[in-house]
């Protein structure tokens, strides 16, 4: 299958969104949230079905409770019908705690529809696959030492600013 410059740009435009989203999600950063979806773009996340607004204030909402979350995505599986995509992606994400992890494996299934020239999702379902929590002891968590670049759950995160 040879893929036209167009199909590819699309692709990689689709790819960067859900990458930004992750990033938005794991900062807690609202605004980069909601930018991912079209305005009457619509999240089922199960226990949170909405509007892209409501879903970055309840992703504030109950990501606070962890210290950190970090959302591994891998590469999405594009299908192109001219303005829209069907696409899926898959998603190791961890919820960390000072005693635990939950770490769950999930499943994003989104439409994407091209508007204006740019491609943000219009609807995405989350399709949960499994889910564990690793205990550990939280004297055992290695403490970083002051001259670590640590991240942060907003805008003073380091890839806000840059290198």
């Amino acid at each position: 299958m040879t893929l036209t410059i167009e199909e590819l740009s699309a692709r990689e435009e689709i790819g960067d969104v859900i990458k930004k989203l992750a990033r938005g999600t794991d900062r807690l950063d609202a605004e980069a949230m909601i930018a991912c979806y079209h305005p009457d773009g619509f999240d089922d996340h199960n226990s949170f079905r909405g509007a892209p607004a409501a879903f970055a204030q309840w992703v504030g909402e109950v990501l606070s409770a962890f210290e950190q979350t970090m959302h591994f995505v891998g590469s999405p599986s594009v299908r192109l019908d001219g303005d829209t995509a069907q696409v899926d992606t898959y998603c190791v994400a961890h919820h960390v705690r000072a005693e635990n992890d939950l770490v769950i494996g999930l499943r994003y299934v989104d439409r994407f529809e091209r508007r204006d020239g740019l491609w943000l999702i219009a609807r995405r379902v989350c399709a949960f696959d499994w889910t564990y929590t690793v205990a550990f002891d939280p004297a055992s968590r290695m403490v970083f030492a002051e001259d670590f670049t640590v991240g942060t759950r907003n805008r003073d995160d380091i890839s806000y600013r840059g290198v």
